[in-house]
């Protein structure tokens, strides 16, 4: 069933510690919240002025339409989820193993770069992760030779 005026009144929202319909949101809020339900596209704007831009009220329903009409789901807001909507429950598998997997390494290689200890010493501060595979992918840092 597709979405009117009215029910902009009708759907509140949790907007940081509180919760506003849909039709009090600011055009900030409105938009931040569809990027945190996961909602990706476009969305109509009028230019007010110089550097000024509003969304028309009617923008907002023609998204949530939109968003209907595509299978997009929103929780407590549309209906009910569609027959074969959410995740692909293999995909969310082989993405937990691999996270696994990859939280693992994290934990080896903050133990190899703990090791290092400072990659420069006029900076006189431990390299971070980040900073680590940076400055090694960068080619900076060559590993130690061995005495001979």
């Amino acid at each position: 069933m597709p979405f009117t005026l009215d029910d902009l009144d009708r759907i509140h929202v949790r907007v940081g510690m509180g919760t506003k319909t849909l039709r009090q949101m600011s055009d900030t809020q409105f938009t931040a919240w569809l990027r945190a339900q996961g909602a990706r596209g476009q969305i109509g704007v009028i230019k007010t002025g110089p550097g000024e831009l509003m969304i028309p009220i009617e923008e907002r329903v023609r998204v949530l339409n939109d968003l209907e009409g595509s299978g997009f789901y929103i929780p407590e807001v549309m209906g009910s989820m569609p027959a074969g909507g959410g995740p692909d429950a293999a995909a969310v598998e082989r993405a937990y193993e691999h996270l696994t997997a990859a939280r693992d390494h994290l934990q080896e290689v903050d133990a190899a770069i703990a090791e290092l200890g400072e990659i420069d010493p006029r900076v006189n501060m431990r390299v971070s992760q980040a900073r680590a595979c940076s400055v090694v992918l960068a080619g900076r840092y060559s590993r130690p030779t061995a005495p001979v």
